[in-house]
């Protein structure tokens, strides 16, 4: 029972931190659009004509990928759409860091504290891979204890 309880606990508490992670990345970018799609055109990876539909569609994704999470509507779906995205962005940042370019991240639009693009950035985005991974289990049910 402290087994299913912690279990259920651990994957509902993934879900929240994904879905608020990715919700907190996309509403910035979805109020600035012309500078997420600066930020695009600093990794130096998209052909110049993919920069304003990356820059509109990267936030809508991100936005229903954790409405998945979090609703448990097609959370397994959420859940490969967000693992997709965070896949790319490991991509890119390992380009990034390949190539030797000095950029800020961009993760959560054009702050002023952006984060610059790093292997401290590559290990975040890998555990928030993990987290994605755990978030889309499916928890045990709760069960009621066995009198005995």
């Amino acid at each position: 029972m402290a087994s299913a309880r912690l279990e259920r606990g651990v994957v509902v508490g993934a879900r929240l931190l994904v879905a608020a992670v990715f919700v907190a990345a996309a509403v910035p970018k979805i109020l600035d659009p012309a500078g997420f799609a600066a930020a695009i055109r600093n990794y130096q990876a998209f052909p110049y004509w993919s920069w304003n539909g990356l820059a509109v569609g990267v936030p809508m994704l991100e936005v229903v990928g954790a409405l998945a999470l979090l609703s448990g509507w097609k959370r397994q779906a959420g859940a490969l759409l967000l693992g997709g995205l965070t896949l790319a962005f490991v991509a890119l940042i390992t380009s990034v860091i390949v190539r030797g370019i000095d950029i800020g991240c961009g993760c959560f639009g054009q702050s002023e504290a952006a984060e610059s693009v790093g292997w401290p950035l590559l290990v975040r985005d890998l555990g928030l891979l993990a987290a994605i991974v755990v978030a889309a289990r499916e928890p045990g049910p709760l069960r009621a204890a066995r009198v005995r």
